[in-house]
């Protein structure tokens, strides 16, 4: 009798995991551990880890450190790194945007989500933060920083790490196409409704 019933349709119905959590175990078994182990993923967890330790902390950075000269290196690639990003990002903007397998639903939808739903919960969260002593008190140019935080499009170096893994570039590279082209109307508009909101908080 126990057998019928634990074969029975309506008790594997009944024991069948959720949806989300049958995607999310699919993915999960099918990302080989290579892909999590990268390492954009280790310079993270490295660079969390020197930040919160203060005995190394001071063994990387600063005049006597003794690795000082690694983070020295490292000061001079940055310098390079945001004039090579425009590079990049020019060159994607005028060969026009590639074509994508994501459809236009899809691409809209993101869109969408980054340059006008964003924003908004970034205005919240700010919001609260502010109401929370969170935030600088009378620094109106730090809060603007903030706003634009949520407000820029996806960053430039998406379409690179595609690039570098061999994985959705042409995606990634439309969808920086069409985010810098609509950005020039949304962050006009949202410009606008941040100078409004810091002259009445000023």
């Amino acid at each position: 009798m126990k057998d019928r019933d634990s074969n029975s349709p309506k008790s594997t119905k009944c024991m069948a995991e959720p949806k989300t959590v049958k995607k999310i175990r699919i993915i999960a078994v099918h990302t080989p551990i290579s892909v999590i182990l990268q390492p954009q993923t280790f310079a993270s967890v490295f660079a969390v880890l020197i930040g919160v330790i203060p005995g190394l902390k001071s063994f990387v950075f600063g005049s006597g450190a003794p690795l000082g000269f690694l983070t020295d290196s490292l000061d001079i690639v940055a310098e390079a790194a945001v004039p090579s990003a425009m590079l990049v990002l020019g060159g994607m903007l005028t060969e026009g945007p590639n074509e994508s397998n994501l459809g236009i639903r899809t691409t809209v939808g993101i869109i969408i989500a980054r340059l006008l739903i964003l924003p908004l919960i970034g205005m919240g969260v700010i919001y609260l933060a502010d109401k929370w002593n969170f935030l600088i008190h009378g620094d109106e140019l730090y809060r603007f920083v903030i706003f634009l935080q949520y407000t820029t499009p996806s960053a430039i170096l998406l379409a690179a790490i595609a690039n570098l893994r061999a994985y959705a570039a042409s995606e990634a590279s439309a969808l920086l196409f069409w985010q810098h082209v609509f950005a020039i109307f949304s962050l006009a508009i949202y410009l606008i409704i941040y100078f409004k909101l810091l002259l009445v908080h000023a």
